[in-house]
């Protein structure tokens, strides 16, 4: 049987409901449909998440936008127009400031805005329930020799790759900010206030343009607008400060599954713990290594490379933030055909108060737009979900120009038009056309189906497979995924 991408196979699970929200922290009140993705090719993953589709370590999940307590809905940014705020370059100023003088304002952690969003967590022994039924569809004929041999795998493999006995801890700097000291507050003293019979003070601008019209009645002026700096000139500006070694930021891009990566993996796994407990109240047993591996580094994506000799290629990375020896940040990625796609973010809470949460966005901005120049299909960044009913969520409307993603028609609207209609109804649809998205003409029959370690059609199941159950549960896999994907992944039953 021939199949557009034999690389692509999920464990469909149908809708599922969670005990709580990790938006609003309502029981019962999240309802999601949800696949296992024992391997997909960057291409597939790209379609998945263009139609509400996002993966937390290889389990993907999509909102159920018309029940659900928090509609989650797909946002990216332009990153090729991406216009900086005015906050956002004083986040990239303060940054440089720190790293100049190794100082920022003390102020207590506010966990109330200290992350993106929260992970999504799903038991670890589902996760190593769900890879041990893997094992037996006997899937590794469909991969190439060198894919099946990689680093990234199960837990078990990956763990062995990694020299426990050999981390060390990093060695703490004199940088961080203390997040129990506080500002003190200036002391103002009390006075008289302006002398109102002095004469009213002049900017130096407006007192060189009256002395010029005092010897030139003629003399026009010419309110020319400063040239505003674009994003890589503040990130060089910031990357070019150096007062010693120990208190150099460096931004590393490192491929997980590498040896480079699990050279650094004790430091990753030590700081995503720190972040957890500190910001998120978790338990040490919530963020021990097994589950970092499980929802930050285990991922579904077949590594592919570029044509480009200095393009990282395609495939799951974790973008570090290293001030000297220490590691302070992760910015968890994929970096796929179309977009740079933020998966997750853990740092230090020593240094919340540099604002890393929005730093390491405008570095992944600024990713996008360095792999464009390499590739210029990868334009856009896509930041997670948006969720309008939860209020700290609502900071990734400020990466302008973004997009929301229609959840019946999956057209992207710009995102001022979509909160107009989003403060009025938390479900709504942003393209009224009636123009229909998706064509029936591919039916449930053709879906490509692995049964047993056989790979064949639907239609074949039907006669062989003897599970009634299984129609419902496909007809609604079609339905969420689209005949495009259809097409694409292979649907594994457990028999």
């Amino acid at each position: 049987m021939q199949i557009d991408d034999a690389k692509s196979i999920i464990f469909y699970n149908g809708s599922t409901r969670r005990s709580s929200c990790g938006y609003c922290k309502k029981e019962n009140s999240s309802f999601s449909n949800g696949m296992w993705a024992s391997s997909l090719t960057v291409g597939a993953y790209q379609d998945m998440i263009d139609r509400g589709w996002r993966r937390a370590g290889k389990y993907c999940y999509k909102s159920s936008m018309e029940k659900t307590c928090c509609p989650l809905y797909t946002i990216r940014c332009d990153a090729l127009n991406f216009e900086l705020s005015k906050s956002q370059k004083k986040i990239i100023k303060r940054v440089t400031t720190f790293l100049k003088n190794g100082e920022c304002e003390k102020n207590p952690v506010n966990t109330e805005y200290a992350e993106r969003e929260p992970i999504m967590k799903y038991e670890l022994e589902d996760i190593q329930n769900h890879d041990d039924k893997m094992k037996i569809t006997n899937t590794d004929y469909l991969f190439d020799e060198e894919q099946s041999s990689s680093v990234i795998g199960s837990h078990n493999s990956t763990l062995a790759t990694i020299n426990i006995e050999d981390s060390k801890m990093v060695v703490p700097l004199n940088l961080s900010c203390n997040s129990e000291i506080k500002k003190d507050a200036k002391q103002v003293k009390p006075g008289k206030g302006a002398d109102p019979n002095l004469p009213i003070s002049k900017k130096k601008k407006l007192l060189r343009i009256q002395k010029k019209l005092a010897k030139d009645p003629n003399f026009v002026t010419t309110n020319s607008a400063p040239q505003q700096k674009c994003l890589e000139e503040f990130i060089a500006e910031n990357d070019s400060v150096s007062t010693g070694e120990d208190k150099k930021l460096r931004v590393s891009l490192v491929k997980t599954g590498t040896e480079a990566f699990a050279q650094t993996f004790t430091a990753g796994a030590a700081l995503f713990a720190k972040y957890q407990i500190a910001v998120h109240n978790d338990k040490a047993d919530d963020c021990d290594m097994e589950q970092y591996l499980s929802f930050l580094v285990d991922s579904p994506l077949k590594e592919e490379k570029s044509n480009h000799p200095d393009h990282p290629g395609y495939g799951s990375f974790h973008q570090q933030y290293w001030l000297g020896d220490k590691l302070i940040a992760v910015g968890v990625i994929d970096i796929l055909p179309k977009c740079v796609s933020s998966v997750y973010l853990f740092y230090d809470p020593d240094y919340h108060n540099l604002v890393l949460g929005t730093y390491s966005s405008l570095r992944e901005i600024f990713l996008v737009r360095q792999l464009y120049n390499m590739s210029p299909n990868l334009k856009y960044y896509y930041m997670g979900f948006y969720i309008h009913s939860c209020t700290k969520m609502r900071y990734k409307a400020k990466f302008r120009p973004s997009y929301l993603l229609c959840p019946l028609k999956y057209t992207w609207h710009a995102i001022d038009k979509c909160i107009q209609k989003l403060d009025s109804e938390k479900y709504s649809i942003f393209d009224e056309s009636g123009d229909i998205q998706d064509s029936d003409i591919f039916t449930i029959d053709n879906i490509p189906v692995l049964y047993r370690g056989s790979l064949m059609r639907y239609s074949a199941f039907k006669i062989i497979g003897n599970n009634t159950d299984e129609e419902e549960q496909i007809k609604e896999y079609k339905l969420l995924i689209g005949p495009k994907l259809a097409r694409r992944l292979i649907y594994c039953i457990m028999g």
